[in-house]
């Protein structure tokens, strides 16, 4: 994607998360850079560098709430696969901070790969006490992938009302950016395994 395309993209995303908090954009990397993710993606979890994820809370290793499998995603150790990830991710970060001005400190992402049949329960990015997390992106890696395999990310746009909600199907180059603290989402169980990138930008920790 040329960088005059790049900023465009960026606005659109900004435009959406001011109007309605959360923007789908298909086609967010080429193909070139989302293949190149996803076979990196498969080497990890050839190697067994993927483990077991949690969530994020005191002594829950997940049983039953998530089936993914996860790995973190480091500057300093990035392959050029994940240094265009990150760039791309960084110019984005510095636009939201632009336009909102929420003080956006740092960007944190791993890799996340879903056996066929597991999920994510219905969950919210920030939890109590903890408010750092303010932008979560999710960016996918499946190509070809059709709507009755399933693997939807579910989001629901009213916390009261459980009915009011929209499907996104996970397909390769769709980044989904959305307020942390405003929706709760849940990962649909697919017929067959599926790949993503899953990450937050995060404010600075408050010491007490």
């Amino acid at each position: 994607m040329s960088h005059l395309s790049q900023q465009n993209t960026i606005e659109i995303i900004i435009d959406n998360l001011a109007k309605q908090g959360y923007a789908i954009t298909p086609n967010f990397l080429n193909n070139g850079e989302v293949k190149a993710l996803a076979t990196h993606a498969k080497a990890l979890q050839n190697s067994g560098e993927m483990h077991k994820a949690r969530t994020g809370q005191p002594n829950n290793t997940s049983q039953g709430i998530r089936g993914d499998f996860i790995y973190w995603i480091e500057e300093s150790q990035a392959n050029n696969a994940e240094a265009a990830y990150l760039s791309s991710m960084a110019e984005l970060q510095q636009a939201i901070n632009q336009s909102f001005f929420l003080g956006l400190f740092e960007f944190e992402s791993h890799f996340a790969i879903y056996p066929a049949g597991a999920g994510y329960q219905k969950h919210l990015d920030q939890f109590i006490g903890k408010e750092e997390r303010k932008v979560s992106c999710i960016l996918y890696l499946n190509e070809h992938w059709q709507s009755e395999y399933g693997g939807q990310l579910r989001i629901y746009l009213d916390k009261k009302d459980e009915a009011c909600f929209i499907d996104i199907d996970p397909q390769a180059g769709t980044l989904v950016t959305f307020l942390s603290s405003d929706f709760l989402h849940e990962v649909l169980p697919a017929k067959k395994e599926r790949m993503s990138i899953t990450g937050w930008f995060r404010t600075r920790v408050l010491d007490n």
